[in-house]
């Protein structure tokens, strides 16, 4: 039983790396140096652990297509994120200009409004009072003789919606205001309730200034100006593009993608562009 003792403590000893304290023969305690020199002795009888260069380069490869698979989606809603933030900065910032407008120069339907048929300068009135309140870095009014950078508009389903768009005024962030559209010289169009009752005309937005994808829903958006405020284009109430109707990426049409800007601000997503099933009453979120 003791030379089985002995033999359990040589064992023991070579798994951790030193000796017995007797150094198997009574010689006593060992230096640290013959330790460590035992240690790597003694390891050498042991099998050792690790990955071949194939399995490492299968482990590589299998997570690059992983991340091949997912990055792109990771990014879009990065993407997404980020769009979401500056409409409703840039929504913001545009009505209490509005309404610092409507304060100082009297309700809108007093500005001089005209209708398109009539006067392409009569759409100037909303640019001109609202510019004070901006940060405006450039403007181009349809009365001025100056360059507007037209570019093409293409509707949600990609397709061109058949209008180009006009750099009428640059802010400080790079955000263009691209023209303005009168219905109603009197503020008197309705297209739903409440705001929607008194609407004067619309104008859009880009928030990546002249640059791709120019499409409506994605980077440009539409909103109303009214008698008492700037309304989103595709809320619950609205009648002339109702959400539902009006952003759906895979609907035909030059008028896809006008609905989708009250989604944005007030549900904080664009997941229109992933699903069809969204709508104001029922589900939000794909």
């Amino acid at each position: 039983m003791r030379g089985g003792g002995q033999s359990s403590l040589k064992l023991l000893a070579r798994i951790i790396g030193a000796r017995p304290a007797d150094g198997g023969n009574g010689a006593g305690v060992t230096s640290g140096s013959t330790r460590r020199a035992g240690s790597l002795r003694d390891t050498a009888h042991y099998p050792k652990f690790g990955f071949t260069l194939a399995e490492v380069l299968i482990t590589l490869g299998i997570i690059g297509i992983v991340a091949a698979m997912t990055l792109p989606t990771i990014i879009q809603k990065q993407q997404e994120k980020v769009t979401v933030t500056k409409l409703k900065k840039i929504y913001s910032i545009i009505s209490q200009a509005y309404m610092n407008a409507i304060k100082d120069n009297g309700s809108p339907e007093n500005w001089g409004f005209q209708l398109n048929s009539e006067s392409q300068s009569g759409k100037d009135p909303f640019l001109i009072n609202i510019t004070p309140y901006l940060k405006v870095i450039k403007h181009c009014y349809y009365d001025e003789d100056c360059d507007a950078r037209e570019w093409m508009v293409y509707a949600l389903n990609g397709t061109w919606n058949g209008s180009k768009a006009n750099t009428r005024m640059i802010l400080a962030d790079g955000t263009l205001i691209s023209g303005a559209w009168i219905y109603s010289s009197a503020c008197t169009t309705n297209y739903g309730s409440g705001a929607l009752k008194n609407v004067c005309g619309e104008f859009f937005v880009d928030l990546t200034g002249s640059k791709e994808p120019n499409t409506i829903g994605k980077d440009i958006f539409v909103f109303y100006f009214t008698k008492t405020g700037i309304i989103p284009f595709g809320t619950s109430v609205e009648t002339y593009r109702p959400f539902e109707e009006n952003c759906k990426v895979n609907s035909s049409g030059a008028g896809y993608g006008y609905g989708c800007t009250a989604w944005v601000i007030y549900n904080e997503n664009m997941d229109y562009l992933h699903c069809n099933n969204l709508s104001w009453n029922g589900k939000t979120k794909c």
